[in-house]
């Protein structure tokens, strides 16, 4: 049972190519966080190792084992290098790449198929990146590279060109609300937010509607971020030197939350313009539309050029506090921004 929500033409095209055995070598799975790409291509590893001949079954030992990180021909590579995700680190290294390479070149131990997923293409390291191009090139026999990826984009052209790219999108807001609320047995108001917060991305609803604790953080978060746009100076250092001392141990979770305050500076904008089908968090309608008036459309895309700057500079190592006291800055006098177009 292939158990991606939402992104129907690409695991037809999948099943269907499984099927026919004609699967490619090497996939790019390009899209926003949470729409499914991780699960796909556990799905599709599944797919090439299951016991049962309506693959992937999810009962046969294989199955379980795969979804459970057990399985020895299937692997998983991604910025975490724990299975718990407790490291904080940058780059996906060469040093992993090279013990892929040497897995690789072996024949499958317990399945069919050896699989590597590289969840995060775009953070291997150049010299990673370029050790990978080799074996894509020269691909090994039964075996199914699958590289997960935001864009494709900050992927080396040349791995891109040698991967079979599918592209993952934004699930439609009220087909995902009636998926959770006929899934999950929640109440339709419930499952309206949830996918409404979710900005269409099937991973995270589900998980929040399985945890409350999810959706509790989440909204605590928002509405914070929410009063920063009132607060005053002091209150809004003291949050650029929260967030910066807190970058250096939990790297994701700060740029998690610049996201959030992406989308709702641009639920400001849709509600400038009256665009209210389109305004994420619906839940804040009234000031987020106290703050459409607080501020001029050029203020708000300032604003909002400013929080993507900061994303990509804490991409790329520039100082946490710098980035964060600019933001602030820009929020005191968002007409000051110098926007590059």
């Amino acid at each position: 049972m292939w158990k991606v929500f939402g992104q129907d033409s690409l695991r037809d095209h999948l099943a269907s190519t499984h099927k026919k055995g004609s699967l490619h070598h090497a996939y790019l799975f390009t899209g926003p966080e949470k729409t499914g790409k991780k699960l796909m291509a556990m799905d599709l590893a599944k797919a090439l190792n299951c016991e049962s001949q309506d693959a992937p079954c999810d009962c046969c030992d294989s199955c379980r084992r795969i979804d459970a990180f057990l399985h020895t021909d299937v692997w998983l590579v991604d910025l975490s290098g724990q299975p718990d995700g407790a490291a904080s680190r940058k780059e996906i290294s060469t040093g992993e790449i090279q013990e892929i390479q040497h897995s690789a070149s072996l024949p499958p131990f317990e399945g069919r198929t050896r699989v590597f997923i590289i969840d995060g293409a775009e953070n291997l390291s150049s010299f990673a990146a370029n050790r990978l191009l080799k074996t894509l090139e020269e691909p090994p026999p039964r075996v199914v590279f699958i590289l997960l990826a935001e864009s494709s984009d900050n992927v080396l052209t040349t791995i891109v060109s040698r991967c079979q790219h599918m592209v993952f999108k934004n699930v439609n807001h009220s087909h995902l609300a009636l998926y959770i609320s006929q899934q999950f047995k929640v109440d339709d108001a419930k499952a309206k937010l949830v996918a409404q917060l979710s900005g269409g991305h099937p991973g995270w609803a589900i998980t929040a509607v399985k945890n409350q604790k999810i959706l509790t953080d989440f909204i605590e978060k928002r509405d914070r971020l929410l009063g920063l746009y009132q607060a005053n100076r002091e209150e809004k250092f003291s949050y650029a030197e929260d967030t910066s001392a807190r970058f250096g141990s939990d790297r994701q979770s700060v740029i998690e939350e610049l996201k959030i305050w992406q989308t709702l500076t641009r639920d400001i904008l849709y509600a400038q313009f009256g665009l209210e089908e389109n305004i994420i968090n619906c839940d804040v309608f009234e000031p987020l539309r106290e703050l459409a008036g607080l501020y001029s459309t050029q203020d708000i895309r300032n604003i909002l050029f400013t929080i993507g700057r900061a994303i990509d500079q804490l991409g790329h190592n520039v100082t946490p506090r710098l980035v964060m006291e600019t933001m602030m800055l820009a929020l005191e006098c968002p007409e000051a921004v110098a926007v590059k177009l």
